[in-house]
């Protein structure tokens, strides 16, 4: 039976109007009603209490609390001590952490969702420090990013110009923010009631607009005209105000619950009011689960037609100087091999500084020269073939061979140059191979992952290009089944846990565990993705409706999952080993690993793995040191190998997003040619059958206790 609350909003807008509403939630019926509040900061406090009298809870829009920027949480407390809010626990509620994960998730789903790229759009946000989630989703689209706390919060006329600046400063302005009158930010202060149309150059020149509702009316220009506006809409009144200033799409930021557009502060107040009946200590992670339950989704508006119009944009090219190799690691590469020989070309590079010093030409100079300024000099240098894989025959009889090329820059110097420039580079291997017969190349190491994973290098090859990445989940999934049967693990039975979820490799892996498992736990920091993503897997695989859970913290699931796949990209490791679940798999897929040696070895009852690695056919020749044992290569060589021996000679895996069909389709065409997982290793080390017997014991106790109870 669903639990009756009532909920008090005091609305601080200045045109606020009482009226009261309800709406119907997993575990609760709310009802709520709009109090406007137009009296001065020092008498709420006094209301407060009174409206708690009548209500479960009070919920305050227009002013913040807190603010929760780069993880940390920032109180403001000369606002706190003057409304007493201390005094109420949680029955009050400004929205602010649920603003946090709801308000991050509308806009990454908006951002999907519209019909156009949000890519070097120039965005103004009336307050950064209020709309923090939303600026950090929006930076990995544009770096075009305007905040106005300067501009419109303490009228200074000075813009932040980047993210940043703002996560540099926001120390500093919360800090201004709890010193200044309490009139300046307050919406229905007489201060805020003059309409005052300035800084409208900003307006301009912003493709995107996000900030409150009470912000646009006072702060206007006269048209928005082709703007998309993100605000916080009250009811489809508030439409009419965008639809005379000529924008084109509205995002609402409240979202609509029972056909009414629910403030955030009412819902998590709501939320807060159904969390003390949740076993979920963590509040914020509750409010995750919730938005996931009830399939919150962004209401979007397009009010005028507008033809869409493509942006070209030039590209600042680097110019090279006269290319040379250093020919000591230059092989030569024969002419086409024939009709009956399928050649293939795969790019490598120096993960760091010490391989590229082992080159005689470059050990000379490291005496003498930064390693910057090496580094630097070496990335000016084309790629070129440094070995040769032969003689590979697979089950079906299909013969192939394939040309390393190696690109001298190091991990580090790919990060920091612009993507193009390596593009210009990839391209150019690409021409020499097509030259040399090979009609698909891999990309390897971090040429895979750089700018937009292949895609942009595709469109211009003259050849075939893929990431491997399909087959590298495809042999982490299948190291993980291998494992889990040499310990008697049942998957079908089993709980497994994806952390790095949300990533390129974490989200495929997770949506293919799914078929697999009975239980699924999913970790990642971005809330929005985290809901994206859920919500998808529940639509493709319907049995785990209800037995799917999410949270930022994978704390919350290390004791409770048989099996983990960790795929994070974090410098600090996320994976704390004394949390884990005896018996428990760990398949380390995180660069650089979220489980180091030493740690792991405090635990013998549970068991590390890497990803899987291929296994060369018999006979196959590949006399060149790629890390490997002999014999062995990585998933991503391994798939272009087998796409050369398919004749396949399109792009496959292209892009960030990874095709789970491409991922079963590639592990098929694996096992039809006889490709078979290389020993599974923990640590570089081949796992010993004493480990797995280790592990068959404590599973088994695990399973006899589970029946004896």
């Amino acid at each position: 039976m669903k639990q009756n609350f009532r909920i008090a909003l005091m609305d601080l807008s200045p045109d606020a109007e009482r009226a009261s509403f309800s709406i119907e939630l997993p575990d609760a019926v709310v009802q709520w009603d709009r109090v406007p509040v137009r009296q001065n900061p020092e008498l709420i406090g006094s209301l407060i209490p009174e409206l708690l009298k009548e209500y479960d809870s009070v919920a305050m829009q227009g002013i913040s609390s807190s603010f929760r920027i780069a993880g940390k949480t920032y109180e403001n407390e000369h606002l706190r001590n003057q409304l007493r809010l201390d005094d109420y626990g949680g029955r009050f509620s400004d929205g602010s952490a649920l603003l946090a994960t709801l308000e991050r998730y509308i806009v990454q789903q908006a951002a999907e969702q519209l019909p156009f790229s949000f890519k070097r759009k120039s965005i103004l946000f009336f307050s950064g420090l209020n709309r923090y989630g939303s600026a950090e989703v929006l930076s990995k689209y544009t770096k075009k990013l305007v905040f106005g706390d300067l501009l419109y919060g303490f009228r200074l006329g000075i813009p932040i110009t980047s993210f940043q600046h703002l996560e540099n400063s926001a120390p500093q302005l919360v800090k201004a923010v709890m010193q200044a009158p309490a009139s300046w930010f307050w919406p229905a202060a007489r201060r805020s009631k003059r309409m005052m149309p300035r800084f409208q150059m900003y307006f301009k020149r912003a493709d995107i607009i996000i900030g409150g509702l009470s912000y646009f009316k006072r702060y206007k220009p006269d048209s928005l005209t082709g703007k998309t506006v993100f605000t916080n809409l009250r009811d489809d009144r508030d439409l009419e105000l965008f639809r005379e200033l000529d924008v084109e799409y509205v995002v609402s930021l409240s979202p609509k619950i029972s056909g009414i557009y629910t403030p955030v502060p009412v819902l998590e107040a709501a939320f807060k009011l159904c969390g003390k009946h949740s076993e979920n200590h963590e509040i914020e992670d509750y409010f995750l689960n919730l938005i996931h339950r009830m399939e919150l989704k962004p209401d979007i508006f397009h009010l005028r037609p507008h033809e869409e119009k493509e942006e070209l944009t030039a590209l600042q090219l680097p110019i090279l100087p006269e290319n040379f190799t250093p020919r000591e690691e230059v092989v030569e590469v024969a002419e086409d091999p024939g009709d009956d020989v399928a050649r293939f070309a795969f790019v490598i590079h120096p993960l760091v500084f010490a391989q590229v010093r082992r080159l005689r030409s470059v050990r000379a100079m490291s005496h003498f020269m930064p390693e910057r300024l090496i580094e630097d000099t070496m990335a000016q240098l084309s790629g070129f073939p440094c070995a040769m894989m032969k003689n590979v025959v697979s089950k079906t009889g299909a013969r192939a061979e394939g040309v390393l090329y190696a690109i001298p820059m190091t991990s580090r110097a790919i990060m920091r140059f612009p993507a193009e420039f390596l593009y210009k580079k990839l391209l150019g291997v690409a021409e020499v191979a097509n030259q040399k017969g090979c009609r698909i190349m891999g990309l390897g190491a971090y040429t895979s992952v750089v700018g937009d994973a292949g895609k942009s290098v595709s469109e211009r090859s003259p050849i075939g290009i893929t990431t491997g990445n399909s087959y590298t989940v495809a042999s982490t999934i299948r190291t993980m089944e291998v494992a889990a049967e040499r310990c008697n693990i049942d998957m079908s039975h089993s709980s497994a846990c994806v952390i790095g979820a949300t990533g390129s490799i974490g989200s495929v892996c997770a949506r293919l565990l799914a078929e697999k498992v009975e239980r699924l736990y999913l970790v990642s920091p971005r809330p929005e993705r985290l809901l994206a993503l859920s919500s998808l897997i529940e639509k493709e695989t319907p049995r785990l409706k209800g037995k799917l859970q999410i949270s930022r913290n994978a704390a919350d699931f290390l004791g409770m999952a048989d099996l983990i796949i960790t795929t994070t990209s974090a410098v600090d490791p996320v994976v704390d080993v004394t949390e884990l679940r005896p018996g428990c798999i760990v398949c380390d897929v995180a660069r650089p690993p979220d489980i180091r040696e030493e740690e792991a070895a405090r635990r013998n009852d549970i068991l590390v793995i890497e990803s899987g690695e291929i296994r060369l056919p018999e006979g196959a020749e590949l006399k060149y040191d790629i890390g490997l044992p002999p014999n062995t290569i990585y998933a991503c060589m391994a798939e272009t190998l087998l796409l050369a021996l398919e004749r396949r000679f399109d792009h496959y895996t292209i892009g960030r997003e990874i095709d789970p069909q491409k991922v079963k389709e590639i592990q098929a065409i694996g096992d039809k040619h006889g490709f078979e997982l290389a020993d599974i290793r923990s640590f570089g080390k081949v796992v010993p059958p004493e480990h797995y017997e280790k592990l068959r014991a404590i599973v088994a106790g695990r399973e006899s206790r589970s029946v004896a109870g």
